[in-house]
């Protein structure tokens, strides 16, 4: 009780209007059920009264027709109370006024007077039992929190009544001081049963009460800690967008970056490495880097990770490496040191650019600049050096013809040979040049092959070698055909020279993806591949009595004809690609 008590005082005096409106709101859904509920029972009540007027019981036994009057008072109540319940809509607590809990108490009370009176006033005169009275006692207890006052005032009210009503309509007195003590326990129980459930409700409101106070005090501390906390994690999204930045770039970068271990195992591979090397990501994680080094080049890892391990980093280096395709290719690297939160070195980046196409560029600006040099030497003393040339050869004539000079008559034409010699370098010299003017027509690549074959013919025969076409049907080109004869002779004449006796030399014309290939092919030794990629710079020759003007000329025709020249080289043999792009208004 003491325990009540203090609640009680504690909702009077601080949270007496909250519980009352929590208290309402949760009564407030099964209290409109059970008006609906109580409305339909009347309808049956009602009807019941009317089979037992047509049964004759009215006239019979009056407590009939009183009870079909209390049934109708009854139902008039019902309907009314029905109407509030149903006509008002509480949403939520905030919903909820003084007038829902008058509603309630209302309810409440008509109920246990109805039933009082039904009991005492009417069913005393029919049957004498208690049982409406019963029932409707437990369901106020049951379905209606009431106050302890509430209850009691209701309970005590609905009690006088049913007493009068048993008082003056129970003729039998042991009946009579039966019902005095039944319902006096059954008031008791009912009220004791409403104060439990009261004080449920009670304490379940103060429980919940002092947790929303706790939760007020330890919110207050979690505001601060969630501060802090969003504070860290503010910092943290900013180092996590960096490293997501940093990220993107590294893995969009078109150099190859490579993490490895200190013992040289791959742990991080970009795309760009990807491209580079020819290997995924899932093929080289976890493999050693040796596997990128040619055979030549495989001390090279050792040193760099000896390097690394000091702490010092390996920047502009040269040098080749193997991709999956076998084939080498030239890299420039940067290994620099991986250091951990402890600055304790745990492995090495390196960041790989493939450079092999600029190395190829650089080649062919050299070789080019070599040749706009000849070709700007070539056109600037080329005819100043051949006219004192001409005079020479002309009074070496009119000497030869001289009878007095029949003692150099050995030596003059060795003089006029070399003369000769010197002219044809010369004009080789000359067809160097870029900027030489060139007679282009249109001319078929075949027929101007058929018609130098003989000479080429002539000159396998001298070799003791051997010489094949095979011509395939191909478009017309825009050529200059002597150029083209000079090319063809020259490529013709270095195939013999590079073949041993027996050898053969095949000529072949084909069309593949718009373009007309020469094909000339020969059986000899093969170049050496430091050899290839100089190939057609002036004066060049691997000849002891050659002049490297050879190969230059044949290059500059091909460049002044916008075409291309590939090699292809093995020990079994060379094969030159003369690769022509075929005109849109011939094609």
């Amino acid at each position: 009780m003491k325990t009540i008590k203090i609640n009680n005082k504690f909702i009077i005096n601080k949270s007496q209007k909250e519980f009352l409106k929590n208290k309402v709101f949760s009564n407030y859904f099964r209290l409109r059920i059970l008006s609906m509920v109580l409305l339909l029972l009347d309808w049956i009540f009602l009807f019941t009264d009317y089979r037992n007027y047509q049964q004759g019981l009215w006239s019979s036994t009056p407590g009939y027709e009183w009870l079909f009057y209390s049934h109708v008072v009854f139902g008039l109540g019902t309907t009314v109370i029905t109407i509030l319940y149903w006509h008002t809509n509480l949403k939520s607590v905030e919903d909820v006024r003084w007038i829902h809990n008058v509603y309630e108490i209302c309810f409440a009370v008509f109920c246990l007077v109805m039933a009082a009176v039904i009991t005492g006033w009417v069913d005393q005169r029919i049957h004498g039992q208690l049982t409406v009275y019963i029932m409707v006692c437990l369901i106020i207890a049951v379905f209606f929190s009431l106050s302890p006052m509430e209850s009691f005032w209701a309970y005590f009210l609905s009690y006088i009544i049913v007493i009068l009503g048993i008082a003056r309509n129970q003729p039998d007195s042991l009946v009579l001081n039966g019902h005095y003590i039944n319902t006096f326990m059954l008031i008791f129980v009912s009220w004791v049963l409403s104060l439990t459930l009261y004080n449920s409700k009670l304490r379940d409101f103060l429980h919940q009460n002092s947790l929303e106070s706790l939760v007020k005090e330890r919110t207050r501390e979690l505001e601060e800690i969630n501060h802090q906390l969003m504070k860290e994690v503010g910092e943290r999204k900013q180092v996590e967008r960096k490293i997501f930045r940093l990220a993107s770039i590294v893995e969009s970068t078109e150099d190859g970056i490579i993490g490895m271990t200190l013992e040289g195992i791959i742990i991080d591979w970009n795309r760009g490495a990807e491209c580079i090397y020819g290997y995924s990501e899932e093929e080289m994680v976890g493999l050693s880097v040796r596997k990128l080094f040619p055979a030549d080049k495989q001390f090279e890892l050792d040193d760099i990770l000896l390097t690394i391990s000091l702490g010092k980093s390996v920047s502009h280096f040269e040098t080749t490496r193997q991709r999956k395709d076998g084939r080498i290719i030239e890299v420039h690297l940067t290994v620099s040191p991986i250091k951990n939160h402890n600055e304790t070195i745990i492995g090495a980046s390196t960041i790989v650019r493939d450079v092999t196409a600029q190395k190829k560029i650089e080649k062919e600006m050299t070789r080019m600049d070599q040749m706009n040099l000849v070709g700007e030497m070539a056109a600037s003393i080329g005819h100043e050096v051949r006219n004192p040339m001409t005079t020479v050869r002309g009074f070496l004539q009119l000497l030869a013809e001289n009878t007095n000079s029949a003692k150099y008559s050995g030596y003059i034409p060795l003089m006029i040979s070399e003369l000769d010699r010197a002219n044809h370098i010369i004009t080789e010299f000359l067809s160097i040049s870029r900027t030489k003017v060139t007679e282009a027509t249109r001319h078929n690549l075949n027929d101007i092959i058929n018609s130098i074959l003989p000479l080429v013919q002539v000159d396998a025969i001298r070799s003791d070698k051997c010489v094949t076409t095979q011509l395939d049907v191909i478009p017309d080109l825009i050529l200059d055909d002597k150029e083209m004869r000079q090319m063809i002779l020259n490529l013709a004449r270095n195939g013999f020279e590079a073949m041993s006796k027996g050898g053969c030399l095949i000529i072949r014309t084909h069309f593949k993806d718009e373009k007309v290939i020469l094909v000339i092919q020969d059986e000899g030794t093969g170049i050496k591949p430091e050899i290839i990629d100089r190939l057609g710079t002036p004066f060049l020759t691997t000849k002891e009595t050659g002049t490297g003007l050879g190969l230059a000329v044949c290059y500059g025709i091909v460049a002044r004809h916008n075409a291309t020249i590939t090699i292809e080289s093995s020990p079994m043999g060379s094969t030159f690609f003369v690769k022509f792009k075929v005109p849109l208004s011939i094609s």
